[in-house]
């Protein structure tokens, strides 16, 4: 079966951020595993940054449910497409936040910033699987 994934980043709302990530946490771990999607989502500082890898499908009804949801804002997405086999096959949804690994010192010890999007686009992914060994 071919896979595909995305990786995107978007912005929160600061007011309910704490709540929203558990609401989005629990929904997602029961949608994901309903759809055969696999994928880690780091929340911090009203960020989300999140890869979803799985079934074209799956991938689409997702990111159009992401661009319909009030809790997510500037939806950027820094890579897409085909991948030969799953990069975070045992997370229905894995998770970190800013208290347990800050992605901010984390682009900084790597000296990225946001105006090199592959670059970025290629940390957040770093930084993703980092949280999910």
């Amino acid at each position: 079966m071919a896979f595909s994934h995305i990786l995107y980043r978007s912005s929160g709302r600061l007011d309910q951020f704490d709540k929203d990530c558990q609401e989005i946490l629990r929904t997602a771990r029961k949608r994901n595993k309903a759809l055969g999607l696999t994928g880690f989502l780091h929340a911090e500082d009203g960020m989300f940054v999140q890869w979803l890898e799985g079934p074209d499908d799956a991938l689409n009804e997702v990111i159009e449910s992401l661009q319909a949801d009030k809790r997510h804002r500037d939806l950027t997405v820094y890579a897409s497409g085909p991948i030969a086999e799953r990069r975070f096959p045992s997370w229905t949804m894995g998770y970190s936040n800013g208290e347990q690994a800050p992605l901010f010192d984390y682009l900084a010890e790597q000296g990225t910033n946001s105006h090199d999007l592959r670059r970025y686009g290629e940390c957040l992914y770093q930084f993703l699987a980092l949280r999910a060994a």
